[in-house]
């Protein structure tokens, strides 16, 4: 699996790869960290799913880096780069949806920075995906701007996780989002992984795979 003819790069830099959005059994939009590119998430997770059937949407920021500080930061100190890196995932999902695959057949996937943008995604535009991979990231903003998202997320299924020791995401906003989204009637997986690396491990791809194969993939 690669980006491959039948699914070209389209102009803005998002690239594609797997089965062709209109014949994919699932559509995946999967969103790299900071320093990051789609490349790193095709090896780092993609390939590593074995899911051919599926086709993978991955949308890539600007000199690889979605937003400038620290995802726990005040949020005014991450804008406007924030809603345009949101804007971005959005569009991801609009070129599955013109392809004529509907939300529910949708699944979102994020690392690092693309965790917490996914998450911040289903906060503030909740719809009814088809699954959702939050994988070592939470919800935007400093502890008192952290909010229950703005509607329901019905039973969505999500995959939440984190490491211990990881400088980057800390583990307690890690499963205050989980508590989030399950107030919000997310139906959450929280795995926090005793690994100190910022990293995707064997144990989160494995993960990911049945929360998709779930969601129909194959």
């Amino acid at each position: 699996m690669g980006l491959s003819p039948a699914n070209p790069r389209p102009a803005d830099g998002t690239a594609l790869a797997g089965a062709p959005l209109e014949r994919a059994s699932l559509a995946v939009v999967v969103v790299h960290g900071r320093d990051q590119d789609p490349q790193w998430m095709l090896e780092n997770l993609v390939l590593q799913l074995d899911l051919p059937h599926a086709a993978f949407i991955l949308p890539e920021a600007e000199n690889n880096t979605w937003y400038p500080g620290r995802f726990f930061d005040r949020e005014a100190e991450n804008e406007p780069w924030v809603r345009r890196a949101l804007a971005c995932c959005t569009r991801a999902v609009g070129l599955a949806e013109a392809a004529g695959v509907p939300v529910e057949r949708i699944a979102l996937a994020g690392f690092s920075q693309g965790a917490c943008l996914v998450a911040e995604l289903l906060a503030r535009e909740p719809r009814p995906y088809a699954a959702a991979a939050i994988l070592t990231g939470g919800l935007f903003g400093t502890e008192e701007e952290v909010h229950v998202p703005r509607g329901s997320l019905d039973g969505l299924p999500m995959l939440i996780t984190g490491h211990l020791d990881d400088d980057w995401v800390p583990v307690p906003r890690v499963e205050r989002t989980a508590q989030l989204f399950r107030e919000a009637h997310a139906r959450v997986e929280l795995a926090i992984h005793d690994d100190p690396e910022h990293q995707i491990n064997e144990d989160e791809v494995a993960a990911v795979r049945r929360l998709l194969v779930e969601a129909g993939a194959r």
